[in-house]
């Protein structure tokens, strides 16, 4: 098990333990990977065939061709991908708790990812690039990168809390820096990761996604005796020999997944998700967490219902966020002026601006949020996603604006409207993102921190497939064929949606603050 090395007897740089910093690389180079891969899916799923037309920038569908699906097919799978990540991981923390460690469980998410992305890359040899088993393999390839980020997502974070004893100060400053990796990952990826996708071939980026999991697998295999050597043991050293079996397992289940998938069981299994069986499925959950909240003592029912309403205000922030990769990305490769002289920027470098942001203002908020608690001006955590909220919103105010510049004046958008859509995004993504996971950590009855933690970032699956299926429409929208009471012409009815939703729902927080803030019972204070 795992044991923390007092800290004045433990090499340091800059007063952390230097197995942080490599497990920041770490960290840094599978965020490299996820968001490489994440930024071309959508454009590389409905990029037609071969030969059907030719594509913004002058490109031809022949140079780089597609899988030629419908807006509303890619953005349903991206949900699903983005979805799952979040959603896998749950059961892969409980896997190295309970038997391999989070050690063996990172090294076996990171080999399940490498070797995803390499059959991603494969899966667009020769005939392959078009023929329905390569789009099989493609997907098996996803599905070996799901089940590996199930592995590898908990195991790294717990190791970066197991370098500090515990009440140790320099926790915080340690996630923080950890989140910082987070970032530069996703802030590097899109210019080798989507240039190389964009401008050579689409498989040629999901290849070098694989190129970044593996330095930071050597990396970590490198300096792991080095400076790691004390942490991420399973409990019982005597099950880590089972280790292997978890390597194997993710790898016959992505092969299954393919193999379903290339004879139609995956369709099959996808019709059975009518809005009646999705209803149903939501109205037990609710009543799951019902019975949850009264099963608890009563001073415990507060903070626990808290966590949950909380959580639902989360999902509908991150619905509207994570846009970013479908909807609006699609929105910015076709309907977005990216000529900057003779120079056209390619789409997926806009999936790193709002990384840049947040390796910017991160210290600020980190300072701001320091100075109004000594203050006593600290918004109380519903306050604060009432103004994410509203933010994220209010980013949706400015890609209305450039929809409804593409349907009435037929011409394309400024690019600085998705810059300052992606501005004000991240302003709000940190009122509520790393707000959220340090109320949990506040609030939550002790013996259930592990479990609310793990429905915590469910709410991030409910928001990466809600958000998925809702891009699904788009198309639906702006034919007239869903009508809206609202109407600005093309994109920009569909964007007026989170507009209303989303500061609709953050006003109504704010209004009800005063209702939901003694709910905590204090211990947000």
């Amino acid at each position: 098990m795992s044991v923390a090395v007092p800290a004045d007897a433990e090499p340091t740089l800059f007063g952390h333990p230097r197995g942080l910093f490599l497990l920041f690389l770490v960290e840094m180079w599978e965020r490299f990977s996820y968001y490489g891969m994440r930024g071309l899916l959508v454009l590389y799923l409905t990029t037609p065939l071969a030969g059907m037309v030719d594509l913004p920038d002058g490109r031809s569908a022949g140079f780089n061709p597609g899988r030629g699906w419908s807006d509303g097919d890619g953005a349903v799978l991206y949900g699903w991908y983005t979805g799952l990540a979040y959603l896998l991981p749950l059961f892969g923390g409980i896997i190295a708790d309970k038997l391999i460690g989070t050690h063996r469980s990172m090294v076996v998410g990171g080999i399940l990812i490498a070797v995803g992305h390499i059959v991603l890359g494969v899966s667009g040899l020769g005939a392959m690039a078009e023929s329905p088993l390569g789009l099989s393999v493609f997907m098996g390839g996803l599905a070996m990168i799901v089940i590996g980020t199930g592995h590898f997502k908990p195991s790294v974070s717990v190791m970066v809390g197991q370098l500090y004893p515990e009440h140790d100060p320099r926790r915080d400053g340690a996630f923080s820096i950890f989140y910082m990796g987070i970032n530069v990952g996703a802030f590097i990826c899109a210019f080798t990761c989507g240039t190389l996708g964009e401008r050579v071939g689409w498989h040629w980026g999901f290849g070098s996604a694989a190129v970044g999991m593996i330095a930071g697998l050597l990396c970590y295999l490198w300096g792991r005796p080095r400076y790691l050597s004390h942490v991420g043991l399973a409990r019982d050293e005597s099950l880590a020999a089972k280790a292997p079996l978890f390597l194997v397992g993710g790898t016959v289940l992505s092969v299954v997944f393919a193999v379903c998938y290339h004879y139609g069981v995956m369709s099959f299994i996808g019709n059975l998700m009518t809005p009646t069986v999705t209803a149903i499925g939501g109205v037990a959950t609710l009543l799951l967490a019902i019975w949850f909240v009264v099963d608890q003592p009563k001073e415990e029912r507060g903070p626990v219902t808290s966590i949950f309403l909380f959580m639902l205000f989360n999902a509908v922030f991150w619905i509207a966020f994570e846009q970013a990769g479908s909807s609006v990305n699609l929105f910015t490769d076709r309907y977005t002026d990216r000529q900057i002289g003779s120079f056209v920027v390619p789409t997926t470098w806009f999936q790193s601006i709002n990384s840049a942001f947040v390796i910017v203002l991160s210290p600020v908020f980190g300072w701001l949020w320091t100075q109004l608690g000594k203050r006593g001006w600290n918004p109380s955590q519903p306050a604060k996603i009432g103004i994410a909220l509203i933010l994220v919103g209010a980013g949706y105010v400015l890609m209305t604006l450039a929809g409804a510049v593409t349907a009435t004046e037929g011409a394309k958008a400024s690019m600085m409207f998705v810059v300052g859509m992606y501005f004000v995004h991240t302003v709000g993504e940190l009122f509520i993102s790393p707000t959220g996971l340090s109320y949990v950590t506040k609030v939550a009855p002790v013996k259930f921190m592990s479990l609310l933690m793990g429905i915590w970032f469910i709410s991030s699956f409910i928001a990466n497939l809600g958000g998925g299926i809702v891009a699904s429409k788009v198309e639906a929208i702006e034919k007239g064929e869903i009508a809206l009471p609202w109407h600005f012409g093309g994109q920009a009815d569909f964007f007026f949606l989170f507009v209303v939703s989303s500061i609709g729902i953050g006003v109504l927080v704010l209004l009800a603050t005063p209702l939901l803030k003694p709910l905590s019972a204090g211990r947000d204070d």
